[in-house]
């Protein structure tokens, strides 16, 4: 098979979710012609959801450099967000927050009016939360959602949403915090979202209803995602 005909493959796969025959494919192409940005970006990805976590970094600081080569500053941002947040949700805070900065620097440089200047304020409203201070992370998501609402990004809309329902129930306001989660929770179960995004939102979701001890909604949605 060409390598074409190989890379094809690996995009057909990743399409239908088949993870793993997705990368061994695009291993496969990489190994006759380096990838392209796009194929780099979703080696990346298919890395990370089968647990090859330092070759989806690998992949992605590619992804990054070759857009830098190509002058396409804000796909270079968004390599650089995904990048430091992968990195610091595994402990390596340093090297994830040198990202972050680098991609906040490349979206500001850029002064182009772009969904990523939401992202850039994620990791920012999770410091906040972490930090105690719930009140300030509600602010920072409230303003990430204004900028996924204009662009119509799902996966930016649900991970606001996220924030701010557990921004609220930080701040005794349940019901509302709740209502939220629930609403990210469907928008997982009805796939309106990216993968990895599920992955994030059903860990968090689950963790909140835990603490404040809705065991009962934890188990639903529980089963409703298995479903």
């Amino acid at each position: 098979m060409t390598t074409d005909g190989v890379i094809e493959r690996g995009r057909a796969a990743f399409d239908r979710h088949a993870w793993t025959a997705a990368l061994e494919a695009f291993r496969a192409a990489d190994g006759e012609a380096p990838l392209g940005f796009a194929d780099l970006e979703r080696a990346g990805l298919v890395a990370h959801l089968i647990g090859h976590d330092d070759e989806a970094v690998a992949l992605w600081g590619r992804a990054y450099h070759e857009a830098i080569r190509t002058e396409d500053d804000i796909s270079a941002a968004r390599q650089a967000i995904r990048l430091g947040m992968i990195l610091a949700s595994r402990g390596d805070m340093a090297v994830g927050g040198g990202w972050l900065a680098r991609g906040a620097r490349l979206v500001e440089e850029s002064g182009i009016d772009c969904v990523e200047r939401g992202w850039v304020l994620i990791p920012d409203g999770l410091r906040q939360l972490d930090s105690g201070d719930p009140a300030a992370a509600f602010e920072i998501f409230d303003r990430a959602a204004a900028i996924a609402e204009r662009f119509g990004d799902a996966d930016l809309r649900t991970l606001t949403r996220l924030g701010r329902g557990r921004a609220l129930i930080d701040l005794a306001e349940v019901p509302r915090g709740v209502a939220l989660l629930d609403e990210v929770m469907v928008a997982v179960t009805a796939g309106e979202v990216g993968p990895i995004i599920v992955g994030v939102v059903y860990c968090a979701s689950i963790e909140a209803f835990h603490a404040i001890f809705d065991l009962r909604r934890a188990q639903e949605w529980t089963e409703a995602l298995a479903a």
